[in-house]
């Protein structure tokens, strides 16, 4: 069943509202001017990355580390971006 709420009511409570719809998982759509508004939803649990973008992923902190060291940075920031 699909859960609804007013803008209103939304405002009023929204932290018991994304408690519940973190916990239970259930979308809540929010109604303003009797018409849906917005939706809060659940976030989707991240996904884990390729060996490639691990890779860089971990170049990249041992980069930030080391800030004498960035000369690589760009491009594989730009590499990272390509891929997503």
């Amino acid at each position: 069943m699909a859960l609804t709420v007013s803008a209103a009511d939304a405002r009023a409570q929204f932290a018991r509202i994304a408690s519940e719809v973190h916990y239970s998982g259930v979308p809540v759509t929010v109604f303003k001017n009797s018409r849906p508004w917005v939706v809060i939803q659940p976030v989707k649990a991240p996904t884990s990355p390729n060996a490639a973008t691990a890779a860089a992923l971990a170049e990249a902190h041992a980069m930030a580390r080391r800030p004498a060291r960035f000369e690589g940075f760009a491009d594989m920031m730009a590499a990272l971006n390509a891929e997503t």
